[in-house]
């Protein structure tokens, strides 16, 4: 076996296993047909630039971990620092799914009574501190700002991201929102209309953080430790300062092989991307979303239903990502210098539609029942193979596509493609690209060699015409989705986060 480790929570409390056996087999199957070499799982994580990956599913409310990989070696155990070795219990920075946390506490508090989601932010703060992420011209705009603008990034202000702090000396909440040093970023300021548009704003988030910390006149992670950690029993994960004594975490690394100096960066914007925790962790939160939406649980259903609709069209809710009468909920995370993780959970999402009407192309029973992924990895390029494995794990699962923008799955080279996909054989484009089917399926573009077509590892689309055909490029990072538009049969060619539409060449 590859340098792995399993861990199974019995989270129903049971006492039975509380995942399918094999998923995580055959993942790591899955990871090491991608090389011809026979190659260990590990190493092809490494080469794809991530060398530690912490995977977390949870299959009808059962809970399952598994970490692939391990920094700069290939044996079956390595060790962290000098004595511990990388378990289910290790620690990632989660970077911004700090932030549907701490909207899933602001609720909590909502539904209490202790805070008004839709007050003007000037309730809960005073001039003094008005005037940090304000001016003349803006005051009176920024004291009408409230904790929905805030949480769903429509409040206008700026402050997309932060940076981190490699040295002791951090910054205080003011300070950053003010920009005076010792902080390093921006000053947090309205740019734009309050309500008017979506714009990611990990500065509203640190609003939020000082709006918690005046209210209840404590730290921000001491709040969210007794309303959502403690009581969801995340006992791996703070939104606290990484203790000296812990060395159960996965360093960061800049690409698959070599380690950031230091290991680490501190976030005092908690609640945009403070919390340390592990992918098992991110899916009690999860869980206990899935829960409420079901029924009044943790949170009250009504208001788990106000946290998950969206807002406008942006694919935002109140702190997640989300859509109307969506599959799914989830937000991503990057932290510098090197961490990059997903969490998603299923459900039948809140709509827009009217009680007789129903929602297009959404059929509830192919909603996974209190299902969901979260994938944690500690370098800068861990997106791609987050990416790869969630999309894996769907796929193994039988579960709905989860969309992240045109990302390249694994391939599966045990899946024969689809019938289908000879109706799409010919040219396309200008000319330049040649779909065929001699001695398996390939592509040619231009006068350059044919390179052979292996099914994707990935759910397909769906449209009214049928499902995809989703071909991976062997030996590329590049993907053809044979599918429909207007009725009509088209290719689009994935690559480089990027995606070209071509039209059959007649």
């Amino acid at each position: 076996m590859d340098a792995a480790r399993h861990h199974t929570d019995d989270a129903a409390g049971t006492g039975l296993p509380s995942e399918t056996p094999g998923i995580y087999e055959q993942l790591e199957s899955l990871i090491k047909s991608q090389s011809a070499e026979g190659r260990a799982a590990a190493e092809i994580l490494t080469d794809l630039g991530t060398p530690v990956v912490s995977v977390a599913i949870m299959d009808v409310g059962n809970i399952t971990s598994r970490v692939f990989g391990l920094p700069g070696t290939q044996q079956s155990t390595a060790t962290l620092g000098s004595e511990q070795a990388f378990d289910h219990n290790t620690l990632f920075q989660a970077a911004s799914i700090s932030k549907p946390m701490t909207a899933i506490v602001v609720i909590k508090l909502c539904q209490e009574g202790k805070l008004d989601l839709d007050a003007p932010i000037s309730r809960y703060l005073d001039a003094e501190q008005l005037s940090w992420i304000s001016n003349t011209q803006t005051k009176e705009l920024v004291s009408q700002i409230s904790l929905r603008l805030l949480l769903s990034h429509t409040s206008g202000l700026s402050a997309t991201g932060f940076e981190g702090y490699a040295t002791a000396t951090i910054p205080t909440v003011p300070q950053i929102l003010r920009g005076d040093p010792p902080a390093n970023s921006e000053p947090v300021s309205l740019f734009t209309l309050p309500g008017q548009q979506f714009a990611y704003s990990g500065g509203g988030f640190t609003v939020v953080q000082l709006i918690l910390e005046t209210c209840f006149k404590k730290p921000f992670h001491q709040i969210m430790h007794e309303k959502l950690l403690q009581p969801l029993k995340m006992t791996r994960s703070t939104f606290d300062y990484l203790p000296a004594t812990e060395k159960n975490y996965a360093p960061a690394y800049w690409n698959g092989k070599l380690k950031t100096d230091p290991e680490y960066f501190s976030f005092p914007e908690s609640a945009a991307a403070g919390l340390w925790t592990t992918p098992s962790d991110l899916l009690r939160a999860i869980h206990a979303v899935q829960l409420s939406l079901e029924s009044d649980s943790f949170l009250e259903r009504k208001w788990a239903e106000i946290m998950l609709t969206e807002i406008g069209d942006n694919g935002f809710s109140v702190g997640w990502g989300a859509k109307k009468d969506g599959l799914h909920f989830s937000h991503a995370g990057g932290n510098s210098p090197g961490y990059r993780c997903f969490a998603v959970g299923f459900a039948k999402l809140p709509g827009g539609k009217t009680e007789n009407q129903q929602a297009p192309n959404i059929e509830t029973e192919q909603v996974p029942k209190n299902c969901g992924v979260s994938i944690m990895t500690s370098s800068l390029m861990g997106d791609v193979v987050h990416d790869k494995i969630l999309e894996a794990v769907s796929y193994l699962k039988g579960w709905p596509y989860v969309e992240r923008g045109p990302s390249i799955p694994f391939l599966d080279q045990t899946k024969s493609i689809d019938i289908q996909a000879k109706h799409w054989c010919g040219t396309w484009g200008s000319g330049d690209w040649e779909l065929s089917e001699d001695k398996g399926f390939s592509v040619r573009y231009g006068t350059l060699p044919a390179v052979p077509l292996i099914a994707a590892a990935q759910p397909p689309k769906k449209y009214k015409e049928g499902n995809s055909t989703d071909l991976v490029a062997d030996g590329l990072e590049m993907m053809l989705r044979l599918g429909w538009k207007d009725g009509k049969r088209i290719i689009e060619v994935w690559q480089a986060r990027d995606v070209k539409t071509l039209e059959q060449k007649l």
